[in-house]
């Protein structure tokens, strides 16, 4: 009869020495911001993508939301915020956030 595998307790709780690198050196997260318009949230994010180029940053992130509280349940900043993205001569690509970051709810970015 086989034995179960037993772990040890601490090989449950080791983490990934190289998770610091996936982290966001800076977040602009728009659930903060209130109610925008359209051109407010173009203009902080274009804004938010240029400084961090500037600074050198690497990796950032831009929480959007879902958008389930959205008038008529239509997303209106993760869609805005995506086309930006697309465009934007900063950015190198992009995705959703990991689960435990927001997920669909937030984008990860690599700048150029």
């Amino acid at each position: 009869m086989a034995k179960p595998l037993h772990r040890s307790p601490q090989a449950r709780i080791d983490k990934n020495k190289y998770a610091h690198l996936a982290e966001p050196q800076q977040t602009l997260d728009f659930h903060k911001a209130g109610i925008l318009t359209r051109q407010e949230i173009t203009a902080l994010t274009e804004r938010f993508l240029e400084r961090s180029s500037e600074e050198g940053l690497r990796k950032i992130m831009i929480i959007t939301g879902k958008g389930l509280h959205s008038q008529n349940g239509q997303a209106v900043i993760k869609p805005l915020v995506e086309n930006i993205l697309k465009r934007n001569e900063h950015v190198k690509n992009f995705s959703w956030a990991n689960r435990t970051r927001g997920g669909d709810g937030a984008f990860e970015i690599n700048l150029e």
